[in-house]
């Protein structure tokens, strides 16, 4: 598979990409270019923010593991929850809004 910059950080280094990453996410829409497990690319329009974001009711009582490594977003083209890991990451782009 080919690799990514996270890989080659250190952890504080990680932690301040992650923590970076997902306050943009917070604030509006992120495209993200990562490596699926298959290793083919996909880019992804996805958010985190409240307004924008649809919140599902569980159909199952299975808990979900929550990891560090793995970044839960709003996919904004599907209109449903993905999710992406960190050491995935190749791109990310976001455009500044204006008041």
């Amino acid at each position: 598979m080919e690799s990514t910059q996270y890989k080659e950080w250190d952890q504080t280094e990680q932690k301040v990409f992650r923590d970076w990453l997902s306050g943009h996410l917070r604030m509006g829409e992120v495209n993200v270019t990562f490596l699926k497990k298959d290793g083919s690319r996909r880019k992804m329009r996805c958010t985190l923010e409240e307004s924008q974001v649809k919140f599902h009711e569980k159909k199952t009582d299975r808990v979900k593991e929550v990891s560090e490594e793995v970044c839960p977003v709003f996919d904004l083209d599907k209109q449903e929850w993905r999710s992406f890991r960190y050491d995935s990451v190749k791109e990310v782009s976001f455009d500044i809004k204006g008041t």
